[in-house]
């Protein structure tokens, strides 16, 4: 005979609070955030949202919805981003769309962001984002300043695919343009814009930094920018000036590591110009801007 304990453990296992507790269990030590991993699957699985999972936690998980929670907790396991599993990364307010073609959008482009946000509040801007990879900048942009415009561009088809899907989802598509594009390379030479802004590739090839996860599952394309990181940055603003209306802004996302040199690059290319260093909330310098 089954002890009461033992029979009680194994229906909090089948519940779905017990799901989420066991997938939590099994991300520890490799997830830096296995609690909140845990409920963005378990929500995913079960169509429920975050204020649900809690409300029905005591309620029974079915045995499918188990055993996909569970195969997405190994793939998880396995340093598979979450956004991927899910299909989505909320940013700046609003759900983004994402995966293998396009890297997850980071916390820290949500201040560039702002930045840009904060320029051009109310103003009717022309704006370009260069490489826009799933469009969460455009969109997240689009969805703050009603009042400007967008392009934005990328030189990876497949990319391209995901961001007009968010553009649609979204409803921006009348104020949100893609191009398929290598930076600059199919605007004509009079196109110029108010504010260009850039997240490209600045990750140094063979940087031991990056993270095994990213660099396993992300697209290289959009990581890896040669043996100092500056390699795409550098073709950039080589045709910048040409693109840049008089009194517009550049807001280039970087890391700190390539953050002095790329201030550098856009001094040379603008050497009339304001270059300003941008540190983040945790004091990391992560953007440099032509103000």
């Amino acid at each position: 005979m089954r002890s009461p304990d033992l029979q009680s453990n194994r229906a909090y296992a089948h519940t779905i609070a017990g799901a989420i507790e066991t997938c939590r269990r099994k991300l520890i030590g490799i997830s830096g955030t296995p609690w909140l991993d845990a409920r963005l699957l378990a929500s995913h699985v079960t169509g429920l949202d975050a204020s649900a999972i809690v409300a029905y936690g005591e309620h029974a998980l079915p045995a499918q919805r188990r055993k996909q929670l569970e195969a997405l907790t190994l793939r998880r396991a396995a340093g598979e981003p979450v956004a991927y599993l899910v299909g989505f990364k909320e940013f700046a307010g609003i759900r983004i769309g994402v995966d293998h073609r396009v890297l997850v959008p980071r916390p820290e482009t949500e201040e560039l962001v702002e930045l840009v946000a904060h320029d051009w509040h109310g103003r009717n801007a022309d704006i370009l984002d260069l490489g826009t990879g799933s469009g969460a900048i455009a969109c997240a942009l689009a969805h703050l300043l009603t009042d400007a415009a967008f392009v934005a561009s990328d030189v990876n088809r497949e990319a391209l695919d995901v961001a007009a899907h968010n553009v649609e989802r979204l409803a921006l598509a009348e104020r949100v343009e893609l191009i398929e594009s290598d930076l600059f390379g199919r605007f004509a030479a009079h196109r110029r814009f108010d504010g260009i802004v850039a997240n490209l590739p600045y990750v140094a090839d063979g940087d031991p930094d990056l993270a095994a996860d990213v660099e396993r599952h992300e697209p290289a394309l959009a990581l890896r920018a040669g043996p100092d990181g500056l390699a795409v940055y550098r073709r950039m603003f080589e045709r910048a000036p040409q693109h840049l209306r008089a009194g517009g802004r550049i807001y280039c996302e970087c890391g700190p590591a390539t953050a002095r040199g790329l201030a550098e690059i856009a001094a040379r290319a603008f050497p009339e110009r304001e270059i300003r260093v941008y540190a983040d909330r945790g004091g990391r310098e992560r953007a440099v801007i032509v103000a």
